[in-house]
């Protein structure tokens, strides 16, 4: 899937998902994961996890899939569906940060 195109669950997802040990792994960094303003967690059929997060930079809705690597894809996602951006072949020990990057990260501030 591209940027701009429409969010395809059936395109996107590869693998099935701990959801309970990927909410485990966004919430290491707390003070980070408090700071996108996120709610409303849906487990997508134990292959994903969708939420909606109310960042600096990102307003919308976040798709976390796992891909056939073994590694993370987040999918920005607006209201009508419509992939406004897209981040593929995350480590775990890196998806807090990159999606931190993406919707809520201020240069000024110190990390």
């Amino acid at each position: 899937m591209k940027k701009g195109e429409t969010f395809d669950f059936n395109k996107a997802v590869s693998r099935e998902i701990d959801i309970k040990e990927l909410m485990s792994l966004l919430k290491v960094d707390i003070a980070k994961f408090w700071s996108w303003g996120a709610e409303n967690f849906r487990n997508y059929q134990n292959k994903a996890l969708i939420f909606k997060v109310n960042g600096h930079h990102f307003k919308d809705a976040i798709v976390i899939t796992l891909n056939s690597s073994d590694l993370f894809d987040v999918y920005y996602v607006n209201r009508q569906t419509e992939i406004v951006d897209m981040d593929t072949d995350i480590y775990f020990d890196d998806l807090v940060d990159r999606i931190d990057k993406r919707i809520e990260y201020i240069s000024d501030y110190n990390s």
